[in-house]
């Protein structure tokens, strides 16, 4: 299983979008039971964007939302300016361990 980014641009449809992600999401964050190591991560971009970030638990609990959204399989992101969107707190500790 691998990470997936998907970037977002700036400006009102952007934040819509991520509204809408983020609330999908987490419908199917706890439709899953509240997997350790599923979450939705973000991080400041250039210009105003912003890039989102699913952990690769997401393969097995919210494959038809990656599938919707476009986000592509990457190298999993440096955990320096993440921002825990959806998931538990201490995803971090599965991150690093």
């Amino acid at each position: 299983m691998q990470w997936h980014h998907l970037p977002l641009g700036a400006g009102d449809d952007s934040a819509a979008r991520l509204t809408a992600i983020a609330d999908a999401f987490t419908a199917l964050f706890r439709s899953a039971g509240g997997p350790r190591t599923m979450a939705l991560f973000r991080r400041q971009a250039g210009e105003g964007g912003i890039d989102l970030y699913f952990t690769p638990e997401c393969e097995v609990h919210a494959w038809p939302l990656l599938q919707e959204c476009g986000a592509p399989p990457c190298a999993p992101p440096a955990l320096t300016g993440l921002e825990l969107l959806v998931g538990h707190n201490e995803i971090t500790y599965y991150l690093t361990t």
